[in-house]
């Protein structure tokens, strides 16, 4: 231990204060849901559900908005690794920035799940969905509402089309 850390047994203000800062900027403050909801992901501002085209299994595959209707292909669990994962035809995808892509326009993707950042994602209080390692927000393209309508990341800006609820 640094002299001064420790002052009978417990640690100095200063010391937690400073422990605390770097935990932050480390990324690990709260603020973000890291796991255990199951449901439709809801686009807040098309009114409609986050959903695995045609149910596919195809890796790569664009994932679009579309009108909720309670099939598997939108049905969405957000686990405790971070990882937004849908479960189709048997087969469990995860939500991915294609590519690793940190900017805006990359697309949001299906990818076989490999724990790497690129797939966690921080479902925030303020209804934004972040990636972890970009910090960009889910985004319906061009705020869209129609069905089809494409998702990607996109720097985030308060928009109703990158508020989301999972549930």
């Amino acid at each position: 231990f640094y002299e001064g850390v420790m002052t009978s047994g417990y640690p100095s203000d200063a010391t937690e204060n400073s422990v605390q800062a770097n935990i932050v900027a480390a990324g690990y403050a709260s603020g973000g849901s890291t796991g255990g909801s199951t449901g439709a992901l809801h686009a807040v501002g098309a009114g409609k559900c986050l959903d695995d085209p045609n149910s596919t299994t195809t890796l790569g595959t664009q994932q679009q908005i579309y009108s909720c209707n309670g099939q598997a292909n939108q049905t969405w669990t957000h686990n405790s690794s971070g990882e937004l994962t849908v479960t189709v035809n048997g087969t469990t995808l995860c939500l991915d920035a294609n590519a690793k892509g940190t900017t805006n326009g990359t697309k949001a993707i299906v990818y076989s799940c490999n724990g790497q950042t690129n797939q966690q994602w921080n479902l925030n209080s303020n209804g934004t969905i972040t990636g972890v390692q970009s910090g960009l927000c889910l985004d319906v393209t061009g705020a869209s509402t129609a069905d089809g309508a494409l998702v990607e990341l996109w720097t985030c800006n308060g928009g109703s089309n990158q508020q989301w609820t999972l549930g």
